[in-house]
């Protein structure tokens, strides 16, 4: 369940960007390349549990808190997982077909992982980091990484200090559907 409210969000998300885009016919979208992070782009996305929220309005208000999200931001960038730059190898990208991708993260480290496209503008991507894999979308100008729930409570939960909500209320709060989106360009 967790995945599709998710992919639901990622959806609308690409829906957004379709419907701002001047091309009238669609590009075939090519990874190919090397994309490096656009930190001034990435962004965090929550959806409340409603009961959660009506019981707890702190914890709500801390999320909603557009200085709490801009830490949030930095905290995913400064995240071992997330990479700086995203090497992709060339894909004749048919059916099922996968291919070679490289994250180079910021302390010169590089995780393997392979790629494979499941919808016009949608892929996954999985690595030892993330073997459930991660969404992401382009439109051969900006590649998103989708970040799930779960990974995004942890990164807040490291940040929190004794006068914010616990962990576990975050964790309460924040439902499926919720996440972050670091943003990489050519």
């Amino acid at each position: 369940m967790k995945i599709s409210r998710f992919l639901s969000v990622v959806a609308l998300a690409l829906v957004s960007l379709s419907t701002v885009s001047c091309n009238k016919e669609a590009e075939p979208i090519v990874l190919t390349g090397t994309w490096n992070i656009d930190s001034s782009m990435t962004f965090v996305s929550f959806v409340y549990d409603q009961i959660e929220a009506e019981a707890n309005p702190v914890t709500r208000m801390y999320l909603a808190d557009i200085n709490n999200q801009r830490k949030i931001v930095k905290a995913l960038h400064r995240s071992q997982f997330v990479p700086n730059k995203i090497e992709f190898s060339e894909l004749g990208l048919t059916g099922t077909a996968s291919a070679p991708v490289i994250f180079r993260m910021k302390n010169g480290s590089s995780v393997d992982g392979t790629y494979t496209k499941y919808e016009d503008m949608l892929f996954l991507i999985t690595t030892p980091l993330f073997p459930n894999g991660l969404v992401c979308a382009s439109d051969n100008k900006l590649l998103e990484l989708y970040y799930p729930r779960d990974f995004v409570v942890q990164v807040i939960s490291s940040i929190l200090t004794a006068t914010d909500p616990t962990p576990e209320d975050i964790e309460r709060m924040i439902a499926d559907g919720s996440g972050g989106a670091v943003v990489y360009r050519k």
